[in-house]
This record gives structure tokens, sequence and C-alpha cells, in this order.
């Protein structure tokens, strides 16, 4: 020992007469341990804790109040997603429709033609695919005996499965069997009924806003008692109608190159019903990411079907791939304009709450309904945009 550590550790007599150990200040060394660090590293406590259950009690209210309006969106669906789908409709032609009301026409006029468009639209697309959805309907049994060979090597894992849900489950999931045409139908006319009533909503709820377009605008407006309050509700008003006009007049035009390629694909190859299959890629290419991929299985499905082997059954979903992988990245970015495009994990999260919420529908309008959120926000919350660095 030293002269230093000496001088560190020099007997001292305490008051009592007793000898002590007088240690210096410095600290002792700190070991440093290599990797990994858990846990707060330098934590600081709250200034004030009352603050902070305020704004917990604040956001508890929120959450509380988002999951009741939750529960009235998911009971009150047969009623609002036709309501929502009509307004969605309304706002993307009211700038045609406004137009019209400018150059002299009365209201119900643009109000009439609009109905009788979609109206038509509908009753031609009924017609033009009821003899091939009949065709697959009374071969059900035919195309369920064909997959179930086409598939035999799925059946122990399909069984396992099986009886892994039923296991937890307690009680076997219903399903209906594809190869009894009796079940198949009777599906497809417990869907069908309730949709006509709500095809009839639809029409109405269209109907009636476009004719009372610049009534309920007028009234929205002036709703609030403040200029700045009145000019917000008017930019938002306008901006919504702008944006979902500019994007799924877009997106439906997009979407009908879509079906004539996917429809002149299955006819090349020889697929049945090729207008069936363009018109399911037309309706499917409105809903982001999800929609392809499943006309997608189905083009692959479809051709297990038609041939015998797989190489052929894999040229139609190769072909659909590449062409929209061309359409997603490339040719909607050009056409639309990036101001347009939202951040892909907005769309997909918007497209998984609605989706599991209202189901097909609400996947439709799960877009739409994004871009009126997004309209709305950027009004109320304007904030400034900045560009990070790369």
């Amino acid at each position: 020992m030293n002269v230093a550590q000496n001088a560190r550790l020099k007997p001292a007599a305490g008051k009592d007469g007793a000898d002590d150990v007088r240690v210096s200040a410095r600290p002792a060394p700190v070991a440093i341990v290599r990797g990994l660090r858990f846990g707060a590293q330098e934590p600081s406590p709250l200034e004030d804790a009352g603050v902070f259950w305020k704004i917990m009690s604040q956001f508890a209210t929120i959450l509380m109040a988002a999951i009741m309006f939750g529960a009235l969106l998911y009971l009150a669906r047969p009623l609002l997603m036709p309501v929502l789908a009509a307004l969605i409709v309304a706002f993307t032609i009211g700038p045609l429709t406004g137009f019209a009301v400018k150059r002299g026409l009365p209201s119900f006029v643009p109000a009439l033609i609009i109905v009788a468009v979609f109206a038509g639209a509908l009753y031609l697309a009924v017609i033009l695919l009821a003899d091939p959805i009949y065709d697959l309907i009374s071969r059900s049994a035919e195309i369920g005996a064909t997959i179930k060979d086409k598939f035999s090597f799925m059946e122990r894992p399909l069984a396992a499965i099986k009886e892994l849900t039923s296991a937890l489950s307690g009680s076997a999931a219903l399903s209906v069997d594809i190869s009894k045409p009796t079940d198949v139908i009777g599906s497809v006319l417990a869907m069908v009924t309730p949709a006509m009533m709500q095809f009839v909503l639809f029409f109405a709820t269209l109907f009636f806003f476009v004719l009372g377009r610049n009534a309920m605008r007028q009234s929205i407006v002036n709703f609030f008692d403040t200029r700045d309050g009145r000019l917000r509700a008017l930019k938002i008003f306008n901006d919504t109608e702008r944006s979902l006009n500019g994007y799924l007049v877009t997106v439906t035009i997009i979407n009908a190159g879509v079906g004539l390629v996917a429809t002149l694909v299955t006819w090349a190859l020889g697929f049945p019903a090729p207008l069936l299959w363009g018109a399911l890629a037309f309706a499917l290419n409105y809903i982001p990411y999800v929609g392809p991929g499943i006309m997608h299985a189905t083009l692959f499905v479809i051709g297990l079907l038609t041939f015998d082997t797989l190489p052929p059954a894999l040229i139609a979903p190769a072909l659909f791939i590449a062409f929209t992988f061309v359409e997603g990245h490339f040719l909607v970015p050009t056409i639309i304009g990036r101001q347009f495009l939202m951040h892909p994990l907005a769309v997909f999260l918007s497209l998984a709450f609605w989706a599991w919420l209202w189901g097909p529908i609400g996947a439709f309008l799960a877009t739409p309904i994004l871009i009126m959120g997004m309209v709305a926000a950027g009004h109320l919350y304007p904030r400034p945009k900045t560009v990070l660095p790369d």
C-alpha cells in the first residue's frame, strides 16, 4: 500500500475515543456492464401529478365515447351503410350538379339523371352477369367435386385445423356446402333480400341529397355563428367535394381499364364467364391492397378448374399480378398525383377497421371515409408540413 492509500485510510480518533476509518469523498469506480441495458435511463419525476391524471381522465372520456360511437356504427350499419355510400357518391358528383344548377337547370333534373344513370348501370350489370352467375351456381356440385379433387392434398391439414377450432370453440363452425346448390341459392337469397332494401335507401338518399345540395350546404355553413367558422365549414365542404371527385372519378376510370384487361386475359385463356371476372376485378380494385390479392387468388382457383395441370393455371394470375403492380406503383401515382396519395399504413388501418365493422361494403367505403376525415382534420387542425432529411 502506497503513501496516498495510507492517507485515505488514516485512523482518526472520534469523540468517544474510538478509532474510525476516514474514507475520502471520491466515489467508488462504477463497473461498466457490456451488453443491453434494460429499464429507464436517467428518469425524472413528474412536475405535477395532477396534470397527468387530468389528461388521463380526458383520455378515458374520449375512449369511452369512441367505444360507444363504434357500437352505434355497428348496430346501425343497415341504415348507415347505404346513407354514407349515397353521401360519398353525392359529394363525388357535387361539382357536376353545381355546374348544372348554375346553368339554369332545376335541381331535380340532375338528381333524376344521376339516379337514372346509377340504376341503369346496376340493371345492365345484373343483365350481363346473371347468366354467368347462374351457370356457376348450377354447376356448383361439379365445381365442388373438382375443387375437392384438386386440393385433396390439403384434406389432412384442413381436418386438423377444423378439429382444433372445434376443440377451442366447443362447437363446429357453421359452413355452406358448395356441393349442394340449394345451400348456395338459400344463402344468396338470404343476402339479397335485405340488400334490396338497402339499395332503395341508397337511391332515395342520393336523390334527395343531390336535390337539396345547395340548401344543405347553406344550412351547414349558417350553423356557425362566427365568420371564421362559416368560412371553415364552406372550405371543408368544397375541399371534400373536390378531393372525392378527383380521386374517385380517376380511380373509376383506372379500375375500368383493370376490368377490361382482366376480361381480355380470361377470354384469351379460355376461362368461363370472362365478363364476370372483369366485373369482379373492376369492383375489387376499389379496395387497396386486399382487392387485387383476392382477384389473384380467384384467377388461380378458376385456372385450376379450367386446366388439368398447374403451369397453365398460373398464367392468368401471373399476368394480372404484373399488370396490377405496374398500375399500383406507376400508373396511379402518375395520373392521380402525389398529393392525393395517403400514407399506406393509414389506408391499411382504415381498410381493416371498416371491413371489420361493416364487412365488404365497409372495405369499399374505407378510402373515401379516410379522405373525408383527412380533409376535415386538415382544416380543423392545420399544421405546417415539415420535410425531414433522408
